[in-house]
């Protein structure tokens, strides 16, 4: 009876362990039935901390997401238990079934495998494009239910002129987040991006009678640096939207009533277009610089009275509203003596301040004048001039023992002689080098692409090279002469030694080879009828040939009949040379 007990609570053990340990690492879908070209979540749940995972095979499906983890850690009872989820988001590209294999997951000493799911795709519902977007793949959403907008605040404006542009995304399902989203591109523009005036919180609204949830992606300042027909490059991303229905995932799920699932939906603004208009010609003041708007300007000087080649600081802050960031300093007309530096500039708010230092070199009683800022109204249409004022300077004589005191002398009356230093020049001038530096010059430009150069050849000749003598064929087919002429050499060092026998066995081994190699024929297979029947295929001249067959019977008689042959080595030699050249031209005609 005991054994009995305790084979049974052994086996109720191991049977448990099994099914605890199965359950640890579990695979599992939304739905096995999915539309085709929708997208739907496949998920790996680890109920243990893992070491590694190696996921599945998903075959022919494609991956629009993931993958992407999540895990969470409960204390109940005294007792911890920690589940981690991989999810990916995956499409069946047509209609068919699809397997997923298992996911191995290495956990301590433990190995997990889970269950392959198979899947089946059904032919998916037609894409819907709404008013404002083109949302790819199917939601089981309306054409309306999904859309992104963009708003200007201006669809007509003027060169310069601020306006502020918004993204904003509706829907009727809940948003859950955004991928595949990026700053927006305004060409045309100056553009700076502001804060979002959703911070991160969805908002409700009401069109048409239809309630939407509603988040405004982007917020951008913009100015137009272009006049003409601007085109908005569109906005695209992947929305994730919840769903509800699908298989519920857990316990709690199940309890309060089915589950939900969240689908990344592909959506696209339509391009907005911006008009920019011309600043008109017509009133336009000299020292206009850009600044459009409707602004105010202020001028101060550090202080009224000065020594020579002491300095004092003139401020001129521009505040009001428009293209702020865009002013460029404004050129200050200033008595000839005094002397200006670029100025510093610093931004607070909505005033913008160039600060001047300026050195008087000459004393004397001065007026600053022609200090005027002009800009163009955006709510008179029209050219504002803001009267700069005259500001009176009076500048002292400078300190004797100053280490800067100088006396300034005006331009006009220094006289330039030929071995005097002139009075430096002023205004726009072209300036040349005398020497040029051997860095980033020419020559150093050649030389470091010299190797460069080099190399490009090198492996051109060697491509070339090997592309020459891979086909073994044309290989002897081109060489087929070079290889005669060091046999005739060698008849030619018999000829001379008068030995006839070794002479006309050269001869003919220098013919055989010749036309083996320049036919293609291999030697043991030459004879006197395929050789003529070769020749003549190629067209050559049958004196030619005629003299080539003849030779050849020469030669072999006196191979194989040594002293039967009587005659002229010399001549043998020649006609040999001259048979061979013949061959050679008529043959590379070909």
């Amino acid at each position: 009876m005991k054994i009995k007990f305790w084979i049974a609570f052994l086996f109720s053990f191991v049977l448990f362990f099994q099914t605890n340990k199965a359950q640890n690492v579990y695979a599992q879908v939304n739905s096995k039935q999915v539309q085709a070209g929708v997208p739907f979540e496949y998920a790996i749940v680890i109920g243990t901390n893992p070491n590694s995972y190696s996921p599945p095979n998903f075959g022919n499906l494609q991956i629009v997401g993931g993958p992407n983890q999540s895990s969470s850690t409960q204390w109940v009872n005294g007792q911890t238990s920690f589940q981690m989820t991989l999810s990916w988001q995956l499409i069946a590209p047509r209609e068919g079934k699809y397997t997923i294999s298992a996911a191995t997951v290495f956990a301590g000493q433990q190995k997990f495998e889970t269950q392959a799911i198979t899947i089946e795709a059904t032919k998916g519902a037609p894409q819907q494009q709404s008013n404002n977007a083109q949302n790819s793949g199917n939601s089981n959403m309306g054409g309306s239910d999904l859309f992104i907008r963009t708003f200007a605040s201006k669809t007509k404006c003027y060169l310069g002129e601020q306006i502020t542009i918004t993204q904003k995304v509706f829907c009727r399902l809940q948003i859950i987040g955004f991928q595949k989203f990026s700053q927006p591109t305004y060409d045309g523009f100056y553009s700076q991006a502001q804060e979002s005036a959703s911070k991160g919180q969805l908002a409700v609204e009401n069109i048409d009678g239809v309630n939407y949830y509603t988040y405004e992606l982007f917020r951008t300042v913009a100015i137009a640096n272009k006049s003409g027909k601007i085109n908005l490059t569109p906005v695209e991303g992947d929305v994730v939207i919840r769903k509800q229905g699908g298989k519920p995932r857990n316990v709690f799920e199940q309890f309060f009533g089915g589950g939900y699932e969240d689908v990344p939906v592909p959506a696209k603004s339509k391009a907005l277009q911006i008009e920019v208009l011309e600043l008109p010609e017509n009133g336009k003041p000299d020292n206009f610089n850009g600044a459009v708007g409707n602004f105010a300007c202020k001028i101060n000087v550090s202080r009224n009275e000065v020594k020579a080649n002491d300095a004092f600081n003139l401020k001129m802050t521009i505040s009001g509203n428009g293209n702020l960031k865009l002013i460029n300093a404004p050129t200050l007309n200033l008595p000839e003596s005094f002397e200006s530096y670029e100025p510093k500039i610093s931004e607070s708010g909505n005033s913008k301040t160039f600060d001047y230092l300026i050195i008087p070199r000459n004393e004397g009683d001065y007026t600053l004048e022609n200090l005027d800022f002009s800009y163009f109204s955006l709510d008179a249409k029209k050219y504002i001039t803001i009267p700069g004022g005259e500001i009176k300077i009076t500048v002292l004589p400078p300190d004797a023992n100053s280490a800067g005191a100088q006396v300034y002398t005006p331009q006009s009356q220094v006289k330039q002689t030929a071995n005097d230093i002139r009075y430096i020049k002023k205004g726009n001038f072209t300036l040349a080098k005398n020497e040029t530096e051997f860095f980033n010059s020419f020559t150093h430009i050649l030389l470091l692409l010299l190797p460069v150069i080099a190399l490009g050849v090198g492996l051109y000749i060697r491509r070339d090279y090997i592309k020459k003598n891979s086909d073994l064929v044309s290989v002897k087919h081109r060489k087929a002469a070079g290889i005669a002429k060091k046999q005739l050499m060698n008849a030619e060092k018999l000829m001379a030694q008068n030995k006839k026998d070794e002479f006309y066995t050269e001869i003919l081994t220098a013919l055989n080879n010749y036309i083996g190699n320049k036919l293609n024929i291999p030697v043991a297979d030459l004879s006197r009828e395929r050789v003529q029947k070769s020749l003549q295929s190629k067209k050559v001249e049958e004196t030619i040939t005629s003299k080539f067959i003849a030779t050849l019977e020469i030669s072999e008689y006196a191979k194989y009949a040594p002293g039967a042959v009587s005659g002229d080595l010399q001549q043998v030699y020649k006609d040999t040379v001259d048979l061979i050249m013949n061959l050679e031209e008529n043959l590379n005609k070909k």
